[in-house]
């Protein structure tokens, strides 16, 4: 019995052994042999530090503030506001100094310059046209004074209803229009009073008859005075130019007829002192003659510091000082001469009488 229940448990476990075996794998057996070659430990790749994010430069804020200080520069606005025209300049200076360095704070000093300037442009504007209207009404009233509204009336008004334009500007607050007419109206009245300079070296010329003494300066000079009178109206810079080169012929035409007529008038002086001369003025009236010798000799002087005007005057006071030396000395000639006829007459008379007698 105990027999048949040992085989029956046998007959069971053998199956289950099988099973067994067949699903456990079976274990790997270590074979001697050379060990793997070790992986060279693997260096540790740098991570790139993270770059803060670079602002876009600022070039229209850049252009806009060039564009101001062009501006304030040409307008002048440095002469009238010359500390905050400096702020404005360092700011400018400090935008381009961070300029692709650091456009952001580029940018803010762009804009802070950019703020100055247009600042400075609406302050200055009302400062600058003032000083222009001063301008103007300041040669207005040398042009006055010389007599631009008696000698050049039609001029004259023209200039006038011009001045009336900025005036009109400036009262409207457009003050670069009347910035700009101010400065018109100030050539048109400097033309307007050389105009009156080149009019009284004119009418010197004219009544002391020197034009004939050049010729060629003289004529340079009328066509140029006509000229810059028909061009003032048109063109006040050209006229100014006109009447400037007016004035420096006449002035060259006066010079040099000066010149001639001191020297003709020394020849005069020295006719008139060889004439006293003819009759011993220098003897008869000494005094008198040396006085006018004096007067040559200052007149010689004059001339060869070339003021003509003066020795010409000299050289007319020293003739008539021999003039005078020659008259008083025929005078006293005459009158010893007078003196002699009588004697001889006497003489005649006495002898005369001599023959007579018995």
């Amino acid at each position: 019995m105990r027999t048949r229940v040992r085989l029956a448990i046998l007959a069971l476990c053998v199956p289950l052994a099988i099973a067994l075996s067949c699903a456990t794998p079976a274990k790997a057996v270590n074979q001697p042999g050379p060990e793997p070659a070790k992986a060279a430990p693997q260096a540790e790749t740098a991570q790139p530090a993270q770059k803060k994010p670079v602002a876009a430069a600022p070039d229209e804020l850049r252009a806009k503030a060039a564009e101001l200080r062009k501006k304030a520069f040409d307008l002048g606005i440095k002469a009238v506001l010359p500390e905050d025209y400096s702020a404005a300049e360092a700011a400018f200076a400090k935008g381009n100094g961070a300029y692709g360095k650091d456009n952001a704070a580029a940018a803010a000093a762009f804009g802070d310059a950019a703020d100055r300037y247009r600042d400075l442009i609406s302050r200055g504007l009302p400062i600058l046209a003032a000083n222009e209207r001063a301008r103007a009404q300041k040669l207005r009233e040398v042009a006055l004074r010389k007599g631009a509204d008696r000698s050049f009336p039609a001029l004259y008004s023209f200039a006038e209803g011009e001045f009336a334009k900025p005036s009109a500007a400036e009262a409207s607050g457009d003050f670069e229009a009347a910035i700009g007419g101010f400065g018109s109206c100030a050539r048109d009245y400097e033309v307007l009073y050389k105009l009156c300079d080149a009019k009284g070296a004119r009418d010197s010329i004219v009544a002391r008859d020197f034009a004939k003494w050049d010729p060629s300066n003289w004529s340079l000079a009328e066509a140029k005075y006509a000229a810059s009178q028909d061009l003032l109206r048109t063109d006040a810079v050209g006229a100014a130019g006109l009447v400037d080169e007016a004035i420096l012929r006449y002035g060259i035409a006066t010079s040099n007829a000066l010149e001639y007529y001191a020297s003709s008038r020394q020849q005069n002086a020295e006719a008139q002192r060889v004439r006293a001369t003819g009759i011993k003025a220098e003897v008869a009236v000494k005094d008198e003659y040396a006085a006018a010798l004096a007067l040559a000799g200052k007149a010689d002087s004059a001339r060869a510091a070339k003021d003509f005007d003066a020795s010409s005057a000299l050289y007319d006071q020293a003739a008539g000082a021999f003039s005078s030396a020659y008259g008083h000395a025929k005078a006293k000639m005459d009158i010893a001469k007078g003196e002699l006829d009588s004697l001889d007459e006497a003489i005649a008379a006495k002898a005369s009488a001599a023959g007579a007698a018995p």
